[in-house]
């Protein structure tokens, strides 16, 4: 378990995890996803990736789908109370992150269960039950709630239910251990409180560093469209990996890959004393990341298009032909994320305005275009994405 324990940013208690090792029983190994989103992005397959490695280790990874949790929203590094989610919403993104999922993890070591299946079950003398298991104060002392409450932003109570549903989560599934980004660690260690309240041994919480997103600024979330998807073309995922900052790749390369911790420092300390050009390193972590995801031959493919675009200035010798739509009048928008150019109306409208999209390399910024205007034409959307109409 020694990859894990590197690069674990928290263990708590540590002197715990020492003794479930030593006791060398089958663990059961917790990871709570809430489908708020229909893709899997970089940031959620490094803590998936995680879970794989205990499943390597003999253990049995216990995935719950927040499909009940959902709906009350992660609080967690929040400034202000977050948009409750219809069932609908929830289990359509459910179906589209299960199948990614399952591909990711080892189906033998697998346990999927849904959170609706005992929270929604709970009736009012057993939530009353619940809430004694901890304090307001207790609550407060989270960074987030304490800021929001001495700033008079509000906090609703189904907020403060939230890590109280996560916390007996672990009690419903027995989990040993439970994993997560950073920013869960106060929730995972309230989750030990739950358990011991329901007098079962508590949970060891492990958390590991969090992906920052493509603006090199926050956490990776599609929310922010900040995000790299692991369903995405090896070409674009490549691509993406090569846009972000210098600085932010060391946790890429940290949770993204099997190099040593020893190697990466190695790496970084190069960079640091210019004797490896950052650029070049850049290039190794999208071919780490794109062979996982495809393979080598796609990782090199991916690499050559990056190249022959972005350095070279290129336009590729092969590039996607679509039928032209029979309107005289098209909304890009709305055209780019039917074809399936872009993932959604609000994707298209931000590249779009921000003058990523070109026709025969001159920028084009306005949403709406004449299919006449376009047709035969090469279009242009970002620095990976070409395409015409026929």
């Amino acid at each position: 378990m020694k990859y894990l324990q590197d690069r674990a940013s928290a263990i708590s208690p540590i002197e715990d995890l020492d003794k479930l090792i030593k006791s060398e029983k089958s663990l059961r190994i917790k990871l709570g996803v809430d489908p708020t989103a229909p893709d899997v992005t970089l940031g959620w397959y490094a803590i998936l990736r995680a879970l794989s490695k205990f499943q390597e280790y003999g253990h049995t990874a216990v995935l719950i789908l927040g499909e009940f949790t959902a709906q009350v929203g992660d609080p967690s590094g929040k400034s202000e109370t977050r948009t409750k989610l219809e069932s609908d919403e929830i289990n359509e993104n459910a179906k589209g992150v299960l199948p990614i999922i399952k591909n990711i993890l080892n189906k033998g070591k697998l346990e999927i269960v849904s959170n609706n299946d005992w929270l929604s079950k709970l009736t009012s003398s057993d939530l009353v039950n619940l809430s004694s298991s901890t304090t307001l104060a207790q609550m407060l002392e989270r960074e987030d709630f304490s800021s929001r409450y001495s700033n008079n932003s509000p906090i609703s109570l189904m907020e403060f239910f939230y890590p109280l549903f996560q916390g007996y989560d672990s009690v419903a599934v027995k989990a040993d251990i439970e994993i997560g980004g950073h920013d869960q660690l106060w929730n995972l260690m309230l989750g030990r409180e739950v358990q011991k309240f329901y007098s079962m041994n508590p949970q060891v919480a492990m958390t590991f560093p969090l992906l920052v997103g493509t603006d090199g600024k926050k956490k990776m979330s599609q929310s922010l469209n900040n995000y790299i998807s692991i369903t995405d073309t090896p070409e674009n995922i490549y691509g993406k990996i090569m846009s972000i900052p210098d600085e932010i790749m060391w946790d890429y390369f940290t949770m993204l890959t099997d190099l040593e911790l020893e190697e990466i420092n190695d790496l970084k300390d190069a960079v640091n004393k210019e004797k490896e050009n950052p650029f070049e390193v850049k290039k190794r972590l999208g071919n780490f990341v794109v062979t996982e995801l495809y393979d080598h031959n796609l990782a090199k493919t991916a690499q050559e298009s990056f190249e022959n675009i972005t350095i070279n200035k290129n336009i590729p010798d092969e590039v996607d032909s679509y039928t032209a739509p029979l309107e005289k009048e098209l909304h890009l928008p709305k055209i780019f994320t039917e074809l399936g150019i872009t993932k959604s109306n609000s994707e298209a409208r931000r590249l779009i305005s921000a003058g990523s999209f070109k026709v025969n390399d001159e920028k084009f910024t306005n949403l709406d275009a004449k299919t006449d205007d376009l047709v035969g034409k090469t279009l242009q959307l970002g620095k990976r994405t070409f395409f015409t109409f026929i």
